[in-house]
């Protein structure tokens, strides 16, 4: 599958998930894609960061906020953080209220 195919596949998994009001784990992001080996975290991360920059530029809630690690406290990768910095958009020094904030915003916005 080429990246705009599985850039799409995945903006509809995280919709389906901004509707349901729920995260995601980065692996069920990839199986839900069907994402290939090998190295498929990294490549559903990669893809996820691109997501990020898009839904920012576009000036929309950013979606690949509802992707989170499968293990406590169940926050974005550590690159989810760095990118937004980057953009602007995390300039504070506690990233689990950062995505209280980045969720509330995601779950009252429309498509």
């Amino acid at each position: 599958m080429q990246q705009e195919a599985l850039l799409a596949a995945i903006t509809r998994v995280l919709e389906s998930a901004r509707r349901a009001q729920h995260t995601l784990t980065y692996l069920a992001i990839a199986d839900a894609v069907a994402m290939p080996g090998p190295q498929r975290i990294h490549k559903t991360t990669t893809l996820l960061e691109i997501l990020l920059a898009r839904d920012h530029a576009a000036g929309r809630p950013l979606s690949s906020a509802l992707a989170v690690s499968r293990t406590p406290p169940y926050l974005p990768a550590q690159g989810f953080f760095e990118r937004a910095r980057e953009l602007g958009l995390f300039v504070g020094t506690d990233p689990a209220a950062s995505h209280r904030s980045l969720l509330a915003e995601l779950y009252a916005s429309d498509p």
